[in-house]
């Protein structure tokens, strides 16, 4: 069975922006607190565009992300003023390539699969330090300058 990949894209106001905020880490947390939700990562770029770039184990999890009380009731309603612009796609994984992170020890790259799963590689496979992962884009840095 392959996994269910969703994209969904929003370009937000400058006031939609500062308003969703403050719901962001709610927004990851209760996202990937979910049995069916393999990762969940958010994007952004210039513009106030922001790219959830999600992975779940089937259509139904996504129903359960979509039914969800804090989706329907603060996000929903929420984007239909925060934003300008929205879309959605979903996807068929049919192939996982293994996911590579660099060691700041020593140099070496090291391999895990899967590539969707964020957790890992989590130690070096040649001096067995820890292996940094980047931070999630964070209510803190969206109200950074």
């Amino acid at each position: 069975m392959s996994h269910l990949m969703v994209l969904a894209e929003f370009v937000f106001t400058e006031e939609g922006e500062a308003a969703f905020a403050p719901h962001l880490d709610r927004t990851m947390e209760e996202m990937r607190s979910l049995d069916g939700c393999l990762q969940a990562v958010l994007w952004s770029r210039p513009g106030r565009r922001y790219q959830f770039s999600t992975l779940w184990t089937d259509a139904d999890a996504v129903k359960c992300w979509v039914d969800h009380d804090f989706h329907r009731s603060v996000l929903v309603p929420g984007f239909r003023k925060w934003c300008t612009e929205g879309c959605f796609g979903e996807y068929r994984l049919v192939d996982d390539h293994e996911r590579a992170r660099k060691c700041g020890r020593c140099g070496r790259w090291t391999r895990a699969l899967p590539g969707w799963n964020e957790s890992g590689p989590s130690a070096c496979g040649k001096c067995d330090a820890p292996l940094a992962r980047p931070a999630d884009l964070s209510a803190a840095r969206l109200a950074a300058p």
